[in-house]
């Protein structure tokens, strides 16, 4: 796709995006706001509810990582317990982003 044509869409997907959060935000009755976009994106599934548990699962190894008392297996077992996953789906979650 040219260089062009890919602004155009991207350009046309803000303004539209734009336009229907304005009217979520009045509809709702909430001011536009950083965390009103992001309801807005989860409500229409723009961001997938696995993205979203993945990114949390992921920022909370990030704080986890600095807990010396805590070898990773053990911190893998917790988040598996306060994510309801298995171990092995955290391990596949944690590989993918290295």
């Amino acid at each position: 796709m040219k260089e062009q044509q890919r602004k155009q869409i991207v350009d046309v997907f803000c303004q539209s995006l734009n336009e229907e959060f304005e009217v979520y935000c009045t509809r709702h009755g909430v001011e536009a706001s950083f965390e009103s976009f992001i309801t807005y994106a989860i409500d229409f599934n723009f961001i997938p509810n696995s993205t979203i548990q993945h990114y949390a699962i992921l920022k909370t190894f990030e704080e986890m990582k600095h807990r010396p008392d805590m070898k990773k297996t053990e911190q893998v077992n917790q988040l598996a317990d306060r994510f309801n996953l298995t171990s092995r789906s955290i391990w596949n979650i944690l590989r993918k982003t290295k």
